[in-house]
């Protein structure tokens, strides 16, 4: 009995051995696991570090390819716009704008068609068509613009005033077809043989919209190649204008 009460103990003892020795193997596997992953979360903090900073870089090298460009097209318009400018052919149109006058039967070197307001911009549009026909009163053209000239709307009106335009210069944007009154100015228009030229306000429209809204509408306004009209290049826009009118609306 002594004998089996002392294996007992020896085997008591040398299970709680084992348990102790196996509570420090997985502290030290935890401890492991821990240590390995902190360096993984390092690692990886230093890899996302790295990353962002490449980002950085990389965002700040596209925005300053972004300016460059946008720079130099700026001064690729600004020398387009000077050449034409120095253009002594279209000096020489200019000074002898006045003196060429209006052809027989014409009254009007353009007749401005728009729309006046704008369910969102309100009369925007108005004053948009206001600045164009203020430029090229300027420039010596004499053109119909009905704040200044019509009292009373009718058709009859419309269509004699029409007919004593050399041309008709449209201002569009994503409403004007909805125009009754521009529809009617349109077909005068084309029933009379006058070329049309489009601006497109492309500061608030877009142009392919309107594109497809007047190709279904009335494709006479499709003939000539449009102007799209935007704010920091208003005076590129009214030069265009101008030139077309010289070749369309003046007596050669």
């Amino acid at each position: 009995m002594v004998a089996a009460k002392a294996d007992a103990e020896e085997a008591k003892i040398a299970a709680k051995l084992d348990v102790e020795g196996a509570k420090d193997a997985a502290r030290q596997e935890v401890e492991t696991a821990m240590a390995a992953t902190k360096l993984d979360v390092e690692a990886a903090m230093v890899a996302a570090k790295l990353n962002v900073e490449e980002a950085k870089d990389a965002a700040k090298i596209n925005v300053e390819e972004a300016k460059a460009e946008v720079m130099a097209a700026t001064k690729i318009r600004e020398a387009k716009l000077a050449a034409r400018e120095d253009n002594p052919e279209r000096r020489l149109r200019q000074s002898s704008l006045v003196s060429a006058g209006l052809p027989p039967g014409k009254k009007y070197h353009y007749f401005l068609s728009h729309k006046k307001e704008h369910s969102t911009l309100g009369r925007q549009p108005e004053s948009l068509a206001m600045a164009i026909h203020d430029s090229q009163t300027l420039t010596g053209f004499v053109g119909f613009f009905d704040v200044d000239d019509l009292k009373t709307i009718t058709p009859e009106r419309l269509t004699a005033d029409v007919r004593k335009s050399c041309a008709m210069v449209v201002v569009l944007h994503d409403e004007t077809c909805a125009s009754s009154w521009c529809q009617f100015e349109w077909k005068a228009a084309e029933l009379a043989g006058i070329p049309v030229l489009c601006i497109v306000d492309a500061n608030h429209a877009c142009r392919t919209t309107v594109l497809e809204q007047v190709r279904q509408c009335n494709p006479h306004l499709m003939v000539n190649q449009w102007i799209s009209y935007i704010d920091s290049y208003r005076h590129d826009a009214s030069s265009q204008i101008t030139d077309w009118l010289h070749e369309h609306a003046t007596q050669s």
